[in-house]
């Protein structure tokens, strides 16, 4: 949805938002990720399962957990979770220690997947790097590093 708000900024020649541009890139990264994931033989991974493997540990984590990581809630992620067991990525248990949890374990299949996608990733970040320069690059990746937890702003106060 647009508003006068949204598009004004074009018309006046004002640069496009942070966020969009963030965000454009984000998606550029995924996209591209997906694509030579599936081109390696994940035919069937897509973007929200990558997003989610992204949040994943190596060994066990609570479902809880990477829906705390994601900012969503449990049950929003459990369709998720639920095809990349089917695929053979992962694995769904029941926590013995808290009967309501229920653990997401890592499987050989899945560690593959995060090694591969691993080395795409470093080969995309280089394509950027070569598109941008490598100074840009470094100066974006120390300017990303910089405290960007949850609850604070770019200015590092606490957001409202």
């Amino acid at each position: 949805m647009s508003t006068k708000l949204t598009k004004m900024g074009k018309r006046q020649g004002w640069p496009e938002p942070l966020t969009v541009l963030l965000e454009a890139a984000s998606q550029c990264v995924l996209r591209t990720l997906t694509d030579r994931l599936r081109a390696r033989g994940y035919e069937a991974i897509t973007e929200p399962h990558l997003i989610l493997f992204g949040h994943l540990d190596c060994g066990a984590t609570h479902a809880a957990r990477i829906a705390q990581r994601m900012r969503v809630s449990r049950q929003a992620i459990s369709k998720t979770l639920r095809e990349l067991q089917e695929l053979g990525f992962l694995r769904l248990e029941d926590d013995p220690a808290r009967r309501n949890q229920k653990l997401v374990v890592m499987v050989e299949r899945g560690m593959q997947l995060a090694l591969e996608a691993r080395g795409e990733l470093r080969m995309i970040e280089a394509e950027i790097s070569d598109r941008i320069g490598a100074d840009a690059m470094e100066a974006l990746r120390v300017a990303l590093e910089k405290g960007w937890g949850t609850g604070s702003s770019p200015t590092g106060k606490m957001a409202r």
